[in-house]
């Protein structure tokens, strides 16, 4: 215990990342090789404008930003106050999305690592009014599905299974930064590596896992535990597509030199899930054991 609250002080590691990236009779130099959640908060500044948090933190405004790559429909319901009116654009919007789509994707304006996204249904409600004032309680966007295609619904086709691809920008061109895919497990609709998904690495130069799967409690896994699909090795399609889309991106938003892309590969090619302009770097260090940091650091300096 007086060893994990000394790396919290000495290293910023949260107690969990002290197991996840063990630090158990490590010595200092294996423990400060590692981007900690309280470094990571630090670089930030360093590497991307302030005046685009606010594009990035918020879902419908990414979306509104990088629309051409997300490929599907996406609307805003604003929060309202108990005595407010409701706003009929949004109202109509609402009642032309559901028009189209019956079943979608409902998410936090504002939300990170998976939390209050779920799947519903528009029969759950008895009119679009009814509809318009529980989303209106909170704030969220409405998102079209996206239908998984099955070169990628192979590894668990619960879950839309995605690619995280960070990008550094430097001298004017983007360079990815240590890229990895998250799998659904136990039949979750959800990926996300802190709700509960699995993590592997992926070859930047092939688009080939080359590690085993990992999850956020420690667990290694060499085939999926639901499909028995082998991690390492698998190839994921259209690599050079997804690596292009990234770069295309991270030239979009002047000022930010850092941004983790969220891909996922559907029907209609590789489209954007979402960004983060303060992208978790915990997976990358997770699965091998491995600390970024001074790889990181060097990177900054060229920014």
């Amino acid at each position: 215990k007086r060893d994990m609250i000394n790396s919290l002080f000495k290293y910023g590691s949260y107690y969990n990342e002290y197991f996840l990236f063990g630090y158990e009779g490590k010595n200092a130099s294996y423990r400060n090789s590692f981007i900690t959640e309280a470094i990571r908060l630090s670089y930030y500044p360093r590497m991307n404008s302030a005046k685009n948090v606010e594009t990035f933190d918020n879902k419908y405004l990414t979306y509104k930003k990088f629309e051409n790559f997300y490929k599907r429909d996406m609307i805003r319901i604003k929060k309202l106050r108990a005595d407010a009116s409701p706003n009929m654009n949004e109202l109509e919007a609402l009642r032309e999305f559901v028009g189209e789509h019956d079943c979608y994707m409902v998410k936090p304006i504002y939300a990170a690592f998976g939390k209050g996204v779920h799947k519903e249904e528009f029969r759950a409600y008895e009119d679009v009014e009814k509809a318009y004032n529980e989303y209106a309680k909170t704030g969220a966007v409405l998102e079209e599905i996206i239908t998984q295609a099955d070169e990628m619904s192979a590894l668990h086709p619960s879950s839309v299974n995605t690619l995280r691809m960070p990008t550094v920008m430097i001298d004017g061109e983007a360079r990815l930064f240590h890229p990895s895919v998250r799998i659904g497990i136990h039949g979750s609709v959800v990926d996300n590596f802190s709700a509960g998904g699995i993590s592997a690495l992926i070859d930047p130069e092939t688009g080939i896992i080359y590690t085993d799967g990992a999850d956020k409690k420690g667990h290694m896994y060499i085939e999926h535990p639901d499909t028995g699909i082998k991690i390492k090795g698998f190839q994921i399609p259209e690599w050079n597509v997804a690596v292009d889309m990234v770069k295309r991106a991270a030239k979009v938003v002047e000022g930010d030199h850092y941004c983790g892309w969220d891909l996922a590969y559907s029907t209609k090619g590789w489209v954007m899930v979402e960004a983060n302009s303060t992208a978790q770097m915990g997976a990358m260090q997770i699965v091998t054991k491995e600390g970024r940091k001074a790889e990181l650091e060097s990177l900054i300096a060229l920014m």
